[in-house]
């Protein structure tokens, strides 16, 4: 197992002050808080892919973390951040800490899970042990920390597991907490 994407995941469940963020505070003052920090990444990283010096020392700082197509396109942190501040703004609060917190803990599960015991590969090249990985994940996480009801949180804990699976051209950090959270609210009405 690469020691990096084990860095890289475990950093990602820094990303859980987003949801958290969503259920702990009024949504208008999330929303002051996730709208500046999502503008200011988006510059940031628009900012480093034209002015070297920047780019240079971004790469300098997070070269561990990154894949190959993040050191000159967008990073999945910053999509996730795009992605939390979307579900803050379009789905019923308990929705949206539940898609993006499933997204964090299912994606790290399902990666650590799948690159050192996955052995059935499924169509999209991922492992079957990951995506149950991913599913379990989501649910003790859920029981951890409930903010749906159960029904609610199997079905976005199956759905989680599902869309990690489905390759798209969108990073799966913006697509799938987004996907999961329109389904999921269009079921529950809006």
């Amino acid at each position: 197992m690469n020691s990096a994407e084990i860095l890289r995941k475990g950093l990602h469940l820094i990303a859980l002050c987003i949801p958290f963020a969503i259920v702990s505070f009024p949504r208008d003052v999330a929303v002051a808080v996730l709208l500046p920090a999502a503008i200011l990444v988006v510059a940031a990283e628009i900012l480093r892919k034209k002015w070297d010096p920047l780019q240079n020392y971004f790469l300098k700082l997070f070269k561990a973390f990154l894949r190959p197509a993040e050191k000159n396109h967008f990073t999945g942190a910053t999509y996730f951040l795009i992605a939390g501040l979307l579900c803050l703004l379009l789905f019923d609060r308990s929705i949206a800490y539940t898609v993006t917190a499933f997204m964090i803990v299912g994606d790290a599960a399902a990666a650590l899970v799948g690159m050192h015991f996955g052995k059935i590969r499924l169509a999209s090249g991922k492992s079957l042990e990951g995506t149950a990985a991913c599913v379990a994940a989501c649910l003790l996480f859920w029981a951890l920390f409930p903010k749906t009801g159960f029904a609610l949180a199997l079905a976005a804990a199956l759905l989680t597991g599902i869309l990690e699976l489905i390759p798209t051209r969108i990073n799966d950090n913006l697509a799938v907490p987004v996907i999961c959270g329109l389904i999921l609210q269009t079921v529950i009405g809006w």
